[in-house]
């Protein structure tokens, strides 16, 4: 019988973390689909490649979070702090 070999998660590829999906507790829902971003962490579990990436980021930024690269290279999406504008005063 063939063993079927997983690659490892690549953040730049087209896949999917599942590892790290399981091992914070995620399942698909009704539908098969599989949650995008580790709510404590922020890590995107969609490598940028992945074919709804994109739907990803827009529904991040909707929300006010901006998607960074971390030093560990995986993706996070983080809050964006709001913009202030400072007067000067005379």
């Amino acid at each position: 019988m063939a063993t079927i070999t997983r690659e490892p998660f690549d953040p730049e590829g087209s896949g999917y973390d599942y590892e790290y999906a399981k091992k914070i507790g995620f399942k698909s829902d009704k539908t098969g689909h599989w949650s995008s971003r580790a709510p404590k962490t922020g890590r995107i579990l969609k490598g940028r490649k992945h074919p709804t990436f994109y739907k990803t980021l827009e529904s991040e930024r909707k929300l006010g979070y901006k998607i960074k690269k971390g030093e560990d290279g995986y993706y996070y999406s983080i809050k964006e702090e709001p913009k202030i504008k400072i007067k000067k005063t005379k």
